[in-house]
């Protein structure tokens, strides 16, 4: 049975055909079943629309899931315990690290080198301890994925800078992850 679709339905198919993103198309499909007609001649085409708008929208809930875990760090826990070092901008993070393990941390004059956890393994007597250098803890920027990191620490060892300020430097960084 013929479905004598409008013209206005050939051209929001038109923008289905067109759409780059699945919210484009699943406006476009929206609109197509809006648009059609509503008879037993148009049952399957019904069906048939209700089934791309579907597959549009799991394909557009699993990019949003996606994005999500590609975000994060996850750092498997070696050794006894895991210390996760953090602080301010070029306080000397990376350095303490450098110094203490065997891990090759980017160490810089200049703020925000560490842009990724580091990890690294510190041996204390026969005892191995595993710490992560991480980036910058800042009112400006901080990584979000750090305080999972920071959550699935046994421990955490806020690193200051003796030269400038260090009280100033443990209240704000304590203050930060408290709120």
């Amino acid at each position: 049975m013929p479905a004598n679709l409008p013209p206005a339905y050939f051209e929001a198919e038109n923008r289905y055909r067109e759409a780059k993103t699945p919210a484009e198309g699943i406006a476009a499909l929206e609109e197509m079943l809006a648009i059609m007609p509503k008879h037993k001649g148009t049952d399957k085409l019904k069906a048939d629309l209700r089934r791309r708008i579907s597959k549009l929208k799991s394909k557009q809930q699993e990019k949003k899931k996606l994005g999500r875990r590609d975000r994060g760090y996850k750092i498997e826990k070696e050794g006894v315990g895991q210390v996760v070092l953090i602080g301010a901008p070029n306080v000397g993070k990376s350095s303490l690290v450098a110094a203490l393990t065997n891990a090759d941390p980017q160490v810089a004059e200049f703020p925000h080198s560490t842009w990724k956890p580091t990890p690294g393994m510190m041996y204390f007597e026969d005892i191995q301890i595993q710490l992560i250098d991480t980036p910058p803890i800042s009112k400006e920027h901080t990584e979000p994925w750090l305080f999972d990191i920071i959550r699935r620490s046994d421990m955490l060892l806020v690193v200051v800078d003796v030269q400038t300020d260090p009280v100033q430097q443990l209240e704000e960084t304590i203050s930060f992850l408290e709120e």
